[in-house]
Parts: C-alpha cells; sequence; structure tokens
C-alpha cells in the first residue's frame, strides 16, 4: 500500500505496551508511523530546557523523518505541547495535542509571535485538568481554549473535551486525535 504520509508518536520511552497498539492501529493506515522515545521528558520537550540542547536534538530528530510526505505530529501532555512548538518550527502539516501542557508559561506568547495557516490541529483536554491547586496549571483549559481559537482562524482545528483528568484513557484519546487526522474524523 503506498503510504501518503507519516504520523510522529513522541512516547516516553518505556511505554512499550502502548507503542505496540499503535503500531497495530497503523498497520492498516495509509500514514506511516513513527515513533520517537523521549528519554527525558522535561529537557527534551520543554521550553524551559536548561541548556536547548536536548530540545534542538528533537529538532533534529524529527527533520530526520521522510518529511516529503504530509507529516503530522502528535503527543501527550508535555509533548502534546511540544508537538504544536515543532509544528510551528517545522513547517509540518499539522499537530495532534492531548492534555498537552498549554498552561506552560509562554506558550501563548509563542503561539501569537509565529502564527500559521493551513494546518491541521487536533486539541483535546480532560474536563478535570484545570480542577487543580496548582496555579499555573488551573489555566490549561483557558489556554487551551485560546490556543483553539487563535488556530481556528486560519487552520482546521478542532477542539474535543473530554471526560476525566490528565490520566484518564490516555490511549483512546490519542486514537481519537490519530483519527481525525487519518480519517477526517
Amino acid at each position: 500500500m503506498n503510504k501518503k504520509g507519516i504520523i510522529i508518536y513522541l512516547v516516553m520511552k518505556g511505554q512499550d505496551e502502548f507503542v505496540e497498539k499503535a503500531k497495530t492501529y497503523f498497520q492498516k493506515s495509509s500514514y506511516l508511523l513513527e515513533v520517537i522515545e523521549i528519554n527525558d521528558w522535561q529537557d527534551e520537550l520543554s521550553f524551559e530546557s536548561k541548556t536547548g540542547k536536548a530540545l534542538f536534538h528533537t529538532i533534529e530528530t524529527i527533520k530526520q523523518k521522510n518529511l516529503s510526505l504530509k507529516c503530522y505530529i502528535s503527543g501527550y501532555s508535555l509533548a502534546g505541547l511540544f508537538s504544536l512548538y515543532a509544528m510551528h518550527e517545522l513547517d509540518l502539516d499539522g499537530a495532534i495535542s492531548v492534555s498537552g501542557s498549554l498552561w506552560k508559561e509562554g506558550w501563548l506568547d509563542y503561539l501569537k509571535e509565529h502564527p500559521i495557516y493551513h494546518k491541521k490541529i487536533y486539541l483535546s483536554l480532560g474536563s478535570k485538568e484545570h480542577k487543580t491547586r496548582n496555579v499555573l496549571m488551573k489555566n490549561v483549559l483557558k489556554n487551551t481554549l485560546e490556543t483553539y481559537e487563535i488556530y481556528q482562524k486560519e487552520n482546521q482545528c478542532f477542539f474535543e473535551k473530554n471526560v476525566g483528568n490528565h490520566f484518564f484513557q490516555s490511549e483512546q484519546r490519542m486514537m481519537k486525535g490519530w483519527d481525525y487526522i487519518l480519517y477526517e474524523k
């Protein structure tokens, strides 16, 4: 089967069981799955990376993929935020951000300063994620909705609120994001 694109999936090293499920999910798809395992979640994906070298390395790893095909990037939590960032930095076709850490300081400023156009973007968040004592994390719903509003002006963007907290049904929620890209759902 000719593949019409690739989906890059950023996943924490050691999540082998879900990676195998994801590979099975993509077998019948017209897209290839490229898994990038992350060793140090904070250092390799965060804007607050101490040196920036690990963050740069992650970007360089993505550049080595076959970006001549349609290319989407996907991730959960901090990898969801990084997926959106990488879409801007690498001019990818779109991104899937599930329970993205969009509460991070500096994200909305970055988004406003780096407009993009004609991308396909999926955002989702658990209905209880903003119900926390952490002052910064309380902003996740507000910031996700503002991100959605900014993206939908010039892009095909879908936002879905799911039942539960940050960790509830994470695998199923990631697959819903892939469905949106792969099957126009």
